[in-house]
């Protein structure tokens, strides 16, 4: 879940994990560039997997046409879905 600051625009102050509800924050700071337009505004760091479904018309059971989505943090992924084979590569 992303918990959202509007001021004058709006930033994701948070991301809490949907397993144990926890913040997914990492770091946080300030940006105090001169030069740049957003001088003095937070920046936030987070680390988490996003998990997405989009059911289809013929699921089984009572998920038809629904949007599910989750944000799970790096412990929980490495605790409670350490089961999946997840497709791994670098992307930098």
């Amino acid at each position: 879940m992303e918990k959202r600051e509007i001021q004058n625009k709006s930033v994701i102050t948070d991301v809490l994990c949907d397993c144990c509800g926890k913040s997914c924050k990492v770091k946080e700071g300030i940006i105090d560039n001169d030069t740049r337009a957003d001088n003095g505004e937070p920046y936030y760091v987070f680390e988490f997997m996003k998990l997405e479904a989009n059911w289809g018309y013929y699921s089984e059971g009572q998920k038809d046409t629904e949007k599910w989505t989750a944000h799970i943090c790096e412990k929980c992924v490495d605790e409670k879905l350490s089961f999946i084979k997840f497709k791994k590569e670098n992307y930098l």
